[in-house]
């Protein structure tokens, strides 16, 4: 079965696709704008083995924080904060006049529209995000490998669902020499593509757990009110 609209709503925008967002009145560089994800294998006997040293890099990060910026399939520009910790916390804080704040406390996945004033919430294990902020990454046994290819800059590895439950791409892009993760893209059903480039990162250091909670403020004015 596939997955609702509403959990895809959610997933991607977190992934980069940015479902409903109000995209920022500024054109991405012409070196950014999506591409063609290359998805052959440039060196197919070392698949594993190559796959096996991405999995370390990515566990090796219990969390980071920095920023991002999203370059959307119109050309148009995001960018907001970003903090992840391992497993299962995420949160994107996306600056204005983008609405959207898109969190995940672990268990839950929650989209807020602070212009709308809505809140939607999916669990997290029904949404593609599930096998990224696992605490035991396996790219080779949770996603269905499609094309990993290396360059002297980068290593990039191309991966489907393979359950069949969502369409579309996910690629992640490493530094070829470090194995930091640099960047995703996002190519949906219809070939559209968002790239979503990370920087000033910084790892495993202290980050409040309590920024992965969502407070609806509209939730506890509605509480106070009715004290009163």
């Amino acid at each position: 079965m596939k997955v609702t609209k509403k959990i895809m709503l959610l997933s991607t925008a977190v992934l980069g696709l940015g479902i409903g967002a109000v995209a920022v009145s500024q054109t991405a560089p012409q070196s950014m704008a999506p591409q063609a994800i290359p998805s052959p294998f440039t060196d197919p006997t070392n698949v594993s083995v190559d796959l096996a040293r991405l999995d370390a890099a990515l566990n090796s990060i219990s969390n980071f924080e920095g920023r991002f910026l999203q370059y959307n399939p119109d050309g148009s520009l995001d960018k907001g904060k970003i903090y992840l910790s391992r497993p299962g916390r995420m949160r994107f804080e996306y600056e204005a006049p983008n609405p959207l704040l898109v969190v995940s406390d672990g268990v839950t996945l929650v989209q807020h529209d602070k212009m709308l004033e809505t809140t939607d919430r999916v669990p997290l294990s029904a949404t593609p995000l599930n096998y990224f902020l696992k605490e035991n990454v396996q790219l080779e046994r949770d996603t269905e490998v499609v094309g990993l290819v290396k360059t002297p800059e980068v290593v990039r590895v191309t991966s489907i669902d393979g359950s069949g439950e969502t369409d579309g791409a996910l690629t992640m892009v490493f530094d070829a020499n470090t194995l930091a993760f640099k960047a995703w893209i996002v190519e949906d059903a219809m070939g559209g593509q968002t790239v979503v480039e990370l920087a000033d990162l910084r790892y495993n250091g202290n980050i409040d757990p309590r920024i992965y909670q969502f407070r609806d403020d509209s939730d506890r004015r509605d509480r106070n009110r009715r004290r009163r």
